[in-house]
């Protein structure tokens, strides 16, 4: 059984067995439970699954579950970093989780975030600094103190119609053309577009690291993250909820890019690419290829995830705000805001670029493909 590290707090103080919290350091029999909150949950982000979570989480790891009976009502995924009382994200840092939240069942909310503020403010002081939260959570009622909010870099992403013709057809007309033109010319080339999934797809990212590496020469804050990468989508492939798209000339992988699906919705993650200038463009037409598969496999929405890089804007203008939400209590809370606010512009900046292989040095470059 998962261990529980801290008594249960109840939502009611009377006799009758009511709604109570558990902190565990793993999710266990609740898992599958989890996932369904996440399904139905406003944005189910990938980040938010129970792979995820289990694979990137770092030590000092907190499942916050509001459990009624045998029944999970909702809860929170923390990590508290060793040596200090910041309290984050689960899977935070390098890795840039998007879209995060609590979970709650429908009309349970309220009791989800009154079990959570108890926790939160119990005893001691702590600072709390939730990066990568979604417009529209209900977190920023549940952390001590007073909450400072901070926007962060938006998310891209388009609804997607029931066909890649109908999807393309509202695209910029110049951009068609340049996307046939380059899907010729590269076809031309014997170059053509494969999934890979399941076991196979670990290989896959191996590939992925090692155009990664080549591509951005040590400026990657992707790279010594990898590890905890490739953990959390090891968990994923066995849900089969990532897959990894290729461009391939034979058995030449030109440009690749790892992708979630979850819940009808494709997130496309991290990209990698050789960078002769004959593969030029095959980043662009490598995510045309991936739209035009999650078209026909009937999904609902591509999210192109944190960052405002320009080849983004041509294939949509739609965008989800994001959010940092720093709270505490006790002096260890009231000097880490003061902290977080001094760094936060500076801060940002680099991690912002983790997705699809940038960081701030490396976004200095002209994109090609």
């Amino acid at each position: 059984m998962p261990s529980s590290r801290h008594s249960q707090l109840t939502a009611s103080r009377s006799i009758v067995a009511g709604p109570t919290l558990l902190d565990l350091d793993r999710l266990g029999e609740w898992t599958p439970q989890w996932d369904r909150l996440v399904d139905s949950s406003p944005l189910p982000s990938p980040f938010l699954r129970s792979w995820w979570l289990s694979g990137t989480g770092g030590s000092g790891r907190h499942f916050l579950l509001v459990v009624d009976g045998a029944e999970l009502l909702g809860g929170l995924a923390l990590e508290q970093r060793h040596g200090t009382s910041s309290i984050r994200v689960m899977g935070d840092g390098p890795l840039c989780p998007d879209h995060v939240d609590l979970v709650a069942a429908p009309g349970h909310e309220p009791t989800v975030v009154a079990l959570l503020r108890q926790w939160f403010g119990r005893p001691g002081g702590r600072l709390v600094d939730l990066r990568g939260v979604r417009q529209g959570s209900m977190l920023a009622a549940v952390l001590p103190g007073s909450v400072r909010c901070e926007p962060m870099l938006s998310a891209p992403f388009a609804p997607l119609p029931e066909s890649a013709d109908a999807f393309r057809a509202g695209l910029p007309a110049q951009f068609r053309r340049n996307l046939r033109k380059a899907s010729k010319r590269l076809a031309d080339e014997g170059v053509s577009h494969r999934t890979v999934r399941g076991p196979a797809m670990l290989a896959s990212l191996r590939t992925m690291r090692d155009l990664h590496e080549a591509q951005w020469e040590g400026r990657s804050n992707f790279l010594p993250e990898f590890d905890r990468f490739l953990a959390g989508c090891t968990g994923g492939a066995e849900a089969d909820e990532v897959v990894v798209h290729e461009l391939a000339q034979g058995d030449l992988v030109v440009a690749t890019v790892s992708a979630f699906e979850v819940a009808g919705r494709v997130s496309l993650y991290q990209s990698a690419r050789r960078t002769e200038p004959r593969w030029r463009d095959v980043t662009t037409t490598l995510l045309a290829a991936i739209i035009d598969d999650a078209c026909a496999r009937g999904f609902r929405e591509v999210d192109f995830l944190r960052g405002e890089e320009t080849y983004k804007s041509r294939f949509t203008t739609t965008q989800r705000e994001m959010f940092r939400l720093v709270g505490g209590k006790g002096v260890v809370g009231g000097l880490g805001r003061v902290g977080t606010a001094a760094t936060f512009h500076a801060t940002n900046a680099a991690v912002r670029g983790v997705h699809f292989g940038r960081t701030f040095a490396a976004r200095r470059k002209t994109e090609k493909g």
